[in-house]
């Protein structure tokens, strides 16, 4: 018979293989100043975990701030945006009449380090004479409200844009296109307008809405950009928000900054 197999091999052998393990475990246990302390980890773990709901607590905050902000301005350009709009194609118009010899289209209002400039081109595509621009200019300014309108109106969605891009964004840097709204340190309106229409065109390029058409009695589909075909009816559907907060944001080349860097 192979003793191996027998009950009595068996218990002899697990007996001696927990004495074995007792006296090593007692052998190589290192003191108790030398492990862990089990209490200072969880302390300290606790301590971190509060550390960072103190930061994620102090991250939501700037970005519920900066959202409100954003907002306000874009809200507040719009009111302003869409009154300057209006009242600087009337104005236009009656440019149109005074001035024959001007493009009537390329006439323009920017600010430019807080103060609205205007600018022309005749029919023939060049730059009109400074004599002209002067007397354009008088009639411009003699429009209290209109002037007002535009000044705050292009000076709030500047600093939206330029808020949400440099502060809400905090990982993106304020980039414009070519032909963009800003050339040349010069904020122009019809380049604002150009923008705001492009972008409408394609958020809803594939968009209808339905329509009721009373003297047949039946609802009819139409391409949304066709139903809101100006400026100042996009402007009212949609508002300024996304446009200030989204339009202009661009993911930068280098590294992804640190709040609290």
């Amino acid at each position: 018979m192979d003793i191996r197999n027998t009950s009595s091999f068996l218990s002899t052998l697990t007996a001696g293989s927990a004495s074995a393990t007792t006296k090593n475990r007692l052998e190589y246990t290192p003191p108790a100043d030398e492990g862990i302390n089990l209490k200072e980890a969880i302390e300290g773990g606790k301590a971190y975990q509060e550390m960072q709901d103190k930061r994620l607590a102090e991250s939501s905050k700037i970005w519920s701030d900066n959202f409100q902000n954003v907002f306000k301005l874009a809200r507040s350009a719009e009111d302003h945006l869409l009154a300057g709009f209006q009242g600087f194609e009337s104005f236009k118009e009656k440019q149109a009449i005074a001035h024959p010899n001007i493009d009537i289209d390329s006439l323009d209002v920017a600010l430019e380090d807080g103060q609205l400039k205007l600018s022309a081109l005749d029919v023939n595509g060049q730059p009109i004479s400074d004599k002209q621009l002067a007397s354009i200019e008088e009639d411009f300014l003699k429009e209290e409200e209109l002037v007002e309108s535009l000044t705050l109106g292009l000076s709030e969605i500047t600093e939206s844009i330029a808020h949400s891009t440099s502060e809400f964004f905090r990982d993106y840097d304020l980039e414009f296109s070519r032909e963009g709204i800003v050339k040349d340190g010069r904020f122009s309106l019809n380049d604002l307008v150009q923008e705001y229409n492009q972008s409408f065109e394609k958020r809803y390029k594939d968009s209808n809405e339905r329509e009721r058409d009373i003297s047949k009695g039946i609802d009819k589909m139409i391409p949304t950009t066709e139903k809101y075909s100006t400026f100042s009816e996009r402007l009212e559907r949609d508002g300024l928000e996304l446009f200030a907060t989204l339009k202009f944001a661009h993911e930068r080349p280098s590294e992804r900054s640190n709040i609290y860097s």
